[in-house]
């Protein structure tokens, strides 16, 4: 289409320029809906959950036990506004001073409070309300990922010379990431064993003695509304140096805040333009024309008012613009009234064609066949209405201008089949782009590492995709015959863009007008046309033609009967009684402590 080629060859007209603007206005728009479909995805997966979790727990002689648990928790997207998390403890005494509750996040003090929790069911059976510590402050919203460091006093760890607790309960409705528990007892811990799940499960997992009295287990990730409870037999007491726990985590919380989903949309729509800018770059370098002939004897910065030899106007414009489109057809039907097989009648709010020769037909096989088509049975129809019969030899029209770019040998054949593959490579190619993009736009929101690369390869296959789909014709190159026609229907177009500054030898006659007007209305010059004729810039042997009022007031009909005719055819936080102990005393749930935890 008019391809540069270092200031050799065609250069296209404004009327290509402006399709190629539209081309990228349409391919920004379609990277804004990547950007869109990208940050939902972001925001749908972002959910809450823990990141890390770790739980060390101090048995006393007594059987109490003092727990510190540090619990970094991601906020994920806050589709609603959050002030903290809360911890539900079924065994916790409701009295500050018996639970000795201290609450820190971030390594600052922060308020907390304690109130009623959900119920949850004991090793026993019996249904019981646990305590809620519910921290934060009412009159601040948190966001991104916070570590909150809490301790509290639990009694009845170790009944009978028996080790049950549940470490971590099933009363999480959030993933928790990278579970650490260890518990310190003064005596020796025997048969240690610890099963994790939902509850009542009895999956196994692996508990390491490392030190005197000291139990460890590491699990890579809980699910929500899974546990894990400890087992262990009580030994002989502890003599010598008393064991120590090992320091809890220090710092800040692990894990960083996710992107604003605007900014990842934004990222997602960058990329995708820029990689679709790119890829039309190199469209229109594979795409450039063979140069045209030396000593071609019009060249595009001379105007000519003397059409193209062996071109009809349909012709000339779909050589121009490389595709058919509606002006070409309607053009078309204008060079047929310019031939005299058509004839252009009625008023500018309703123009009708007649046939003039429906019984001796044309001399033209494909124009007899088309009219034929268009026509039926009938000597006069009126475009600007949905017509069945017209409409199908509209499309029959439409295929058979098709057909001849096919055929002229004016384009490459190879240049040809090479746009057809395209297209229908670069359709594929972002379907599945956009696919990956919001697969990765997933992952990332899931604090999965490969969420990033993802997006971005999905995103860079999107935009290549999409620009190869959309300008897949800047693949078509013209052969050296193509260029040389080129340059001739440029030259007239400049004229009929500024007739008056480039007048013809002699008046034109009203046969020509037609003509000009079939061309001006391929080119897509009507209305400059149709005013330079009505002010006399024209010069011809009569005052004005019936041709250059209608054929405009033609080509808006036919675009209504086209749309009339494509109408008709396509006619967190949780709450309620999750368990937090259970009815099997082997299995998760079947401790003290448990309970749950969320966001508020």
């Amino acid at each position: 289409m008019g391809k540069e080629r270092g200031g050799e060859g065609p250069r296209p007209g404004a009327r290509v320029r402006r399709f190629r603007v539209r081309s990228l206005i349409r391919i920004f728009l379609l990277a804004v809906v990547l950007g869109g479909v990208v940050a939902l995805a972001r925001i749908t997966f972002n959910t809450e959950r823990v990141t890390t979790m770790w739980v060390g727990a101090r048995i006393a002689a007594d059987g109490s036990a003092r727990i510190t648990e540090v619990i970094d928790y991601d906020f994920g997207y806050p589709h609603t506004e959050r002030h903290g998390i809360y911890r539900d403890l079924p065994d916790l005494p409701f009295d500050e001073d018996q639970a000795r509750i201290a609450v820190s996040m971030d390594g600052r003090r922060v308020p907390w409070e304690l109130t009623v929790g959900d119920s949850y069911t004991e090793p026993n059976g019996h249904r019981e309300t646990a305590t809620r510590i519910r921290i934060g402050d009412p009159g601040r919203a948190v966001t991104g990922v916070h570590r909150y460091r809490v301790q509290y006093t639990l009694q009845g760890v170790v009944k009978k010379g028996r080790l049950a607790r549940d470490a971590v309960g099933t009363g999480w409705r959030v993933d928790r990431s990278r579970v650490e528990i260890h518990v310190l007892a003064p005596h020796l811990l025997t048969a240690p064993r610890c099963a994790h799940g939902t509850d009542g499960s009895e999956r196994g997992c692996a508990v390491e003695a490392t030190g005197p009295g000291l139990l460890t287990v590491e699990l890579n990730r809980l699910k929500g509304k899974e546990g894990l409870t400890l087992y262990a037999g009580q030994g002989h007491r502890i003599t010598g140096m008393e064991p120590m726990l090992p320091a809890p985590p220090a710092g800040k919380a692990v894990g960083t805040t996710v992107t604003h989903p605007l900014l990842i949309a934004l990222l997602a729509a960058g990329l995708a333009l820029a990689a679709a800018l790119a890829t039309i770059g190199l469209l229109r370098l594979a795409g450039r024309d063979r140069p045209a002939p030396p000593g071609t004897a019009v060249a595009p910065q001379t105007p000519s008012a003397t059409p193209p030899p062996g071109l009809g106007p349909a012709q000339g414009g779909i050589l121009a613009d490389e595709r058919v489109e509606l002006r070409h057809q309607t053009a078309w039907l204008l060079g047929a009234v310019a031939d005299g097989d058509l004839v252009l009648t009625g008023e500018e709010h309703a123009p009708s064609l007649r046939r003039r020769t429906r019984d001796t037909g044309s001399p033209d096989p494909v124009t007899g066949e088309v009219l034929g088509h268009l026509f039926g049975d009938r000597d006069e129809i009126t475009p600007s209405r949905y017509d069945m019969t017209f409409q199908a030899g509209w499309s029959l029209l439409a295929r058979r201008l098709e057909e001849w770019q096919a055929e002229c040998g004016l384009w490459d054949a190879a240049s040809v089949r090479r746009a057809r593959a395209g297209r229908y490579a670069g359709i594929a190619g972002a379907v599945l782009g956009f696919v990956i993009a919001a697969l990765g736009a997933a992952l990332g929101g899931g604090r999965h590492a490969a969420g990033g690369p993802v997006l971005v390869a999905g995103t860079v296959l999107f935009g290549a995709g999409l620009a190869t789909a959309r300008r897949a014709w800047e693949l078509h190159r013209r052969t050296p015959e193509g260029s040389a026609q080129w340059l001739r229907v440029e030259a007239f177009r400049r004229y009929l863009a500024d007739p008056s500054a480039h007048p013809g030898p002699e008046p034109l006659d009203d046969d020509q007008v037609r003509l000009c007007t079939a061309w001006a209305v391929a080119l897509g010059l009507d209305d400059t046309w149709r005013h330079a004729v009505e002010a006399t810039a024209v010069p011809t042997r009569r005052p004005s033609s019936h041709a250059v009022r209608l054929g405009p007031a033609l080509a808006a009909g036919l675009v209504v009967s086209a749309e009339l005719a494509s109408t008709t055819s396509s006619s967190g936080g949780g709450s309620g009684g999750s368990s937090g102990g259970g009815d099997s005393s082997a299995g998760v749930g079947g401790g003290a402590g448990g309970g749950g935890g969320g966001s508020w």
